[in-house]
């Protein structure tokens, strides 16, 4: 049987959104943002008629899940330095490190809290990862992998890749 890749690399496969990341040392970037680009690639068996799933599907599933971060500001959720209070309709974020002390606030409808420790490109990556994963029923049964590539900037690529 043949295994199959199909690379989803589309100019709408994107999100802009805000993060700072933060370094072991306790230093922090500054609240900034990205263009990220994201690729899909996904392997498998074709199944009847010769497919693997729908296309129309994949590029759907994928445009979702970017959009779900498009225009928001990503802060991660479970670090020991990023305390989040709501209060009203605003997310009161204070982060406290060795180094910084910062205050943000923001529309609780403009941030997406990340099940992470770091709003770093290789977490996005995780998270998006995970992301597809959990949907990966709505393609059907023939795919047995597949990798997940954001760029933050031209040239500058994180990958993962996970097997079924």
């Amino acid at each position: 049987m043949s295994e199959f890749r199909a690379t989803f690399a589309k100019d709408r496969q994107k999100f802009s959104a805000a993060h700072f990341t933060l370094f072991e040392d306790g230093s922090l970037e500054r609240l900034h943002g990205h263009n990220y680009n994201v690729t899909v690639t996904f392997e498998g068996t074709a199944a009847e008629l010769g497919l693997m799933f729908s296309f129309h599907d994949a590029k759907a599933l994928v445009k979702e899940l970017c959009d779900a971060w498009d225009e928001r500001v990503l802060i991660p959720s479970v670090s020991p330095w990023i305390e989040v209070t709501e209060r009203d309709a605003q997310l009161e974020v204070v982060v406290t490190t060795p180094k910084h002390r910062k205050f943000y606030s923001f529309p609780r409808e403009d941030v997406v809290l990340l099940a992470c420790d770091n709003a770093s490109c290789e977490h996005l990556t995780r998270l998006f990862a995970d992301a597809v994963a959990a949907q990966l029923h709505r393609l059907g049964n023939a795919v047995t992998g597949f990798e997940v590539a954001i760029s933050e900037s031209a040239g500058q690529t994180i990958a993962l890749s996970r097997s079924i």
